[in-house]
């Protein structure tokens, strides 16, 4: 069990439990022919594999959770009693009830691709665009007209190129957050900033708060710190009111990491009022907070939502840091990122990245300072793009898989797909015999064992190639193969 624990009230619990039990049986003490308890304890179960509630949170009392679910205490006292029975809950001796997971749950949540990549594979496993040729070699011919002016330095460049820090400030500017460019540092991606952030802030034993599910990059960047991420589940409709200030009053920690917009995996949209309470939840708690605005630009069906800060008190912004990159809003391949942070906080960062890099590659930041610095069209293009996909890999769900649910996410890149039944990790393993790579939903989730049901597809390629990716899923869910005797590698998920 972890040291750290949260708490769930009663009304809380009744509310994500929902209509756990009809009305007819409730008299009889039944619902659909099996006892209240076992209804009751099978929700619950339910509400950890789908990692709704985390690892090690303290379950309410007995006598305050009958009263609010209007059943005896009987029978919440046998529904616990079965969860213990089955793994999923832990009791302490005069401190109460806490969840819990199986031995047997606890799966290799890393994610897995086949090393080879010859032949007819659909790759789903990372959810970034193909590049715009176009204005893609116009920025290498302007990076290799301009390199000259760059060659007789060293190329070590531990803040970033100045041309490039300051079109990303005044790509804020423009979006409504002042900006100026010692604000920016320049990393190898938003991972690259995400690591850095962890290695100067956190150390062994610091609690970090991330969302549940969340990017399971960032997940393994805090674990490599030897940081503790503690898991703030969401709900059916987004981040649950109050629940990250709950958790930022309760457990104080070092850090909290966000993806406000167009959430990754799930595509939820926060809104300004909820970043303005977790902002001051974090400023009360002395935490530093981290907002991942990597997704932002891939507005679907809303407006481009404003920088997270510039939804925020000032007083609430003088410990909170926003990375970006051009992984999602360009092309994957183009590996530069950035971090808007408090300058002080940008010179103790790139001191602190002198132990991971010396800075990022000189071409790729003069061809990303062009992009950011020409024409914006190919974001709308992309847009387009991805509206179009997403109605075809809808389509190609709801006709092959009418049992399964998701949400239309109003932005992002991909669908996070709930099953009728838990078999993520062995259906994605499955998946591969039948040349479709794609993630299982355990590998977004902080604690093992939850998202069983769960998987992600992203919709970032071609119409005709997702519509045959569902097909293949549909063959391996229906006949397994034989499992690859191939070696496997641990593979990054975007």
């Amino acid at each position: 069990m972890p040291a750290v624990t949260t708490t769930v009230g009663a009304g809380q619990l009744a509310q994500r439990l929902g209509p756990w039990r009809s009305a007819d049986g409730h008299a009889a003490g039944r619902v659909g022919g099996r006892p209240l308890q076992a209804a009751l304890a099978e929700r619950l179960t339910g509400l950890v594999l789908d990692g709704r509630l985390a690892l090690g949170t303290r379950l309410p009392a007995e006598r305050t959770l009958s009263a609010a679910l209007g059943v005896s205490r009987t029978t919440v006292t046998a529904a616990y009693a079965l969860l213990r029975e089955s793994g999923f809950a832990v009791s302490r001796q005069g401190s109460g009830s806490y969840v819990s997971v199986p031995d047997g749950a606890a799966r290799n949540n890393s994610g897995w691709r086949a090393d080879g990549r010859d032949g007819d594979v659909i790759d789903l496993m990372f959810a970034a665009p193909l590049a715009p040729l176009s204005v893609l070699r116009r920025a290498l011919r302007t990076a290799a007209e301009q390199f000259p002016a760059h060659a007789d330095a060293g190329g070590y460049l531990p803040y970033g190129l100045d041309a490039l820090r300051e079109a990303v400030a005044d790509n804020y500017t423009a979006r409504g957050l002042p900006t100026s460019p010692d604000q920016i540092l320049v990393t190898n991606g938003a991972q690259g900033a995400i690591t850095l952030v962890a290695r100067l802030l956190c150390g062994a034993g610091d609690r970090v708060l991330v969302e549940s599910p969340t990017y399971p990059n960032a997940l393994d960047t805090f674990r490599n710190a030897h940081a503790r991420a503690i898991p703030v589940p969401l709900d059916d409709g987004g981040w649950v009111p109050g629940g990250y200030e709950n958790a930022l009053a309760q457990l104080r920690p070092r850090l909290a990491y966000l993806i406000p917009h167009f959430q990754n995996p799930t595509g939820y949209l926060m809104d300004p009022d909820t970043q303005g309470s977790i902002a001051r939840a974090a400023r009360r708690a002395g935490s530093w907070l981290l907002a991942d605005e990597t997704i932002t630009e891939a507005a679907l069906d809303t407006a481009v939502p404003p920088p997270f800060v510039a939804t925020i008190r000032p007083a609430d912004a003088e410990a909170v840091l926003v990375c970006g990159s051009m992984a999602k809003s360009f092309w994957g391949g183009l590996r530069i990122g950035w971090l808007r942070a408090p300058a002080r906080i940008v010179h103790e960062l790139a001191a602190a990245r002198a132990a991971m890099d010396l800075g990022s590659p000189v071409l790729d930041q003069l061809a990303a300072a062009a992009v950011l610095r020409g024409e914006q069209g190919y974001l709308e293009e992309h847009r387009h793009a991805w509206r179009e996909q997403r109605a075809a890999l809808m389509q190609a769900i709801d006709e092959t898989f009418p049992q399964w649910s998701y949400r239309v996410p109003e932005g992002g890149l991909c669908l996070w797909l709930r099953m009728d039944r838990e078999e993520a990790t062995a259906l994605s393993q499955r998946a591969q015999t039948h040349g479709l790579l794609l993630h299982a939903g355990p590998r977004f989730g902080a604690d093992p064992g939850t998202f069983e049901r769960y998987i992600r597809l992203p919709y970032v390629q071609p119409p005709d190639l997702l519509r045959e990716a569902v097909r293949r899923l549909d063959l391996a869910r229906a006949v397994p193969g034989p499992r690859h005797a191939a070696d496997h590698r641990a593979d990054l998920v975007a």
